[in-house]
């Protein structure tokens, strides 16, 4: 968790000294070729990380790994919250306390993919996201497969996923 924090930290310096000086046509760009070009749009320029834009693709991706990374981080809480209740059928425990495992396991990947964009290492920070994009495509499964179907958490997966494919999308136009 240090790390991570120090590694946010850091991303914050980045693009706060770029912040201002870049052009929205660099994010428009690339989130034109996303799935959801609304969703990337809307979560790389509101993100407090981008000063409202970014000045290089570089740190639009670093941006876009830190989005997921967040919601990564706010799904997590939602399911340690849905964990706290008493009265949890077991079915249902099980698939939250598994997701649990896969969110908390994303984040890493997430966080690994941030530290190999700044090093430059676009073959790893797709590797990266490809194993965060897994852990939570298991979530989605487990949700679907057994007792305890949780529509909000379904929904999260599903936004993850969409942030997630938005940074893989922007890693695999920079290489």
């Amino acid at each position: 968790m240090k790390q991570f924090a120090g590694l946010l930290f850091l991303c914050i310096v980045i693009l706060s000294s770029v912040a201002g000086n870049a052009d929205s046509g660099l994010i428009s760009n690339l989130c034109k070729h996303s799935d959801d070009p609304k969703l990337c749009l809307a979560s790389i320029q509101d993100s407090p990380d981008s000063g409202n834009f970014a000045a290089t693709n570089n740190e639009i991706e670093i941006i876009a790994i830190t989005v997921a990374s967040a919601n990564a981080s706010a799904t997590s809480t939602y399911i340690k919250e849905k964990l706290s209740l008493e009265d949890l059928e077991p079915a249902t425990e099980a698939t939250l306390e598994d997701c649990q495992k896969n969110y908390q396991d994303a984040v890493e990947q997430l966080d690994d993919s941030v530290s190999a964009m700044l090093a430059s290492a676009h073959a790893d920070v797709d590797v990266w996201l490809h194993a965060a994009i897994s852990a939570i495509e298991s979530c989605d499964s487990a949700l679907v497969s057994r007792a305890g179907n949780d529509a909000e958490l379904s929904q999260r997966n599903k936004i993850f996923l969409k942030l997630c494919k938005n940074a893989l999308m922007i890693n695999k136009m920079l290489t």
